[in-house]
């Protein structure tokens, strides 16, 4: 069996803390610092010429409640030092508290400035949902050319109103995630768009923006403000605060 350090997260301390035996499979939580900053860990044993997997019932625990109580330290330590670095949970070293401190050395430019980035910020999701039914009925009533259409009464006129419908909506979803990609900006320190993923069409809504954005604590309060002054047509989610996980690149 080799040794191995497991780690939750970096704080922007550099300070020798223990949180007790709260880790996973009941193992010691500790800081191992260099100079102002720190990586938050436990130990572990792997096995010799093999990927620095833990030994023992670590290896066999469900792998969604091994993510719960790794977010769960990762929390806490926030909770105590602000903002943090937070890994995910496969983040593994070979060796000692001595190659912790060599891998916090060789980055650690990197380390700090992003710790100073994130400092005081929080990651928040966006999805905003286009309210099909309700928003093609806005546009009914509102397009004038839809309407003159409609008065035709014919099979030709149909066809072209249901072609003003369709090139409206795509106005429509065009101008608010402009709109809403425009007002955020000024509320975040970063914006990431995601990928709308299969499975968030329904019958009555449809996803059309998902964003990660980085918030300052004192904004927060400016972003939900933007987010409820949505045109009529469109409902937004608003989850958060999250540790920054998609602003860390390490």
């Amino acid at each position: 069996m080799e040794e191995g350090i497991y780690i939750y997260c970096l704080i922007n301390y550099g300070v020798e803390a223990s949180f007790g035996n709260i880790g996973i499979t009941d193992k010691e939580v500790y800081t191992v610092p260099f100079r102002d900053i720190g990586a938050v860990v436990h130990k572990l044993r792997f096995r010799s010429k093999s990927s620095p997997k833990p030994s023992g019932s670590y290896a066999n625990e469900d792998i969604a409640a091994l993510a719960i109580s790794h977010q769960h330290i990762v929390d806490l330590v926030a909770a105590k030092f602000g903002s943090v670095i937070p890994f995910n949970p496969d983040r593994i070293l070979e060796g000692n508290e001595e190659a912790v401190i060599e891998w916090l050395k060789r980055d650690y430019l990197k380390m700090k400035n992003i710790l100073n980035e994130i400092k005081d910020k929080a990651e928040f999701e966006i999805h905003v949902f286009m309210l099909r039914d309700v928003l093609i009925d806005r546009i009914k009533c509102e397009n004038d050319e839809f309407k003159r259409l409609n008065e035709l009464n014919s099979g030709k006129a149909y066809v072209f109103g249901q072609r003003v419908l369709r090139v409206e909506l795509e106005k429509k979803l065009d101008s608010v995630c402009k709109s809403i990609y425009a007002q955020v900006s000024k509320c975040a320190a970063k914006i990431k768009i995601n990928e709308i993923t299969a499975g968030t069409l329904m019958p009555e809504k449809q996803q059309i923006m998902s964003l990660s954005c980085l918030i300052n604590n004192n904004k927060v309060d400016e972003l939900k403000g933007v987010l409820r002054n949505l045109a009529k047509g469109f409902e937004v989610r608003l989850s958060g605060p999250w540790q920054p996980y998609n602003f860390i690149l390490i």
